[in-house]
C-alpha cells in the first residue's frame, strides 16, 4: 500500500481567494469605468486604470497558487511551492 501525501492534506487551498480577488477586481473596474462614463471625470478614469493593476496581480496570483499547488515530480523534488515567490516579487515592485 502506498502512504497517503499528508502534505496535500494539510494545506489549504488558496486559489479560491484568488478568484475572489479577480472577480472583485472585475467588479471595481467595472464600477469605476461606469461612474467615469456618467460623470466624465478623469479621476475616475485613472482610478479605473489603477485598478486594474489590482486585476493583473489577482490573475498572477491564480497563477502562481495554481502551479505551486502541483505535486513533485522527477524535475521538482521538493514541489513547486517557489511559484508564489513570482507573484510576491510582481506584487511588491
Amino acid at each position: 500500500m502506498k502512504p497517503r501525501d499528508r502534505t496535500a492534506e494539510a494545506t489549504p487551498d488558496l486559489r479560491k481567494y484568488a478568484w475572489l480577488a479577480i472577480v472583485t477586481a472585475v467588479l471595481t473596474v467595472l464600477l469605476k469605468g461606469s461612474a467615469w462614463a456618467i460623470t466624465g471625470s478623469v479621476g475616475l478614469l485613472s482610478d479605473a486604470a489603477e485598478s486594474m493593476v489590482n486585476l493583473v496581480a489577482a490573475i498572477v496570483a491564480l497563477v502562481s497558487l495554481t502551479i505551486a499547488a502541483r505535486p513533485a515530480d522527477d524535475d521538482h523534488h521538493f514541489g513547486h511551492s517557489k511559484a508564489e515567490y513570482f507573484s510576491a516579487a510582481l506584487k511588491g515592485s
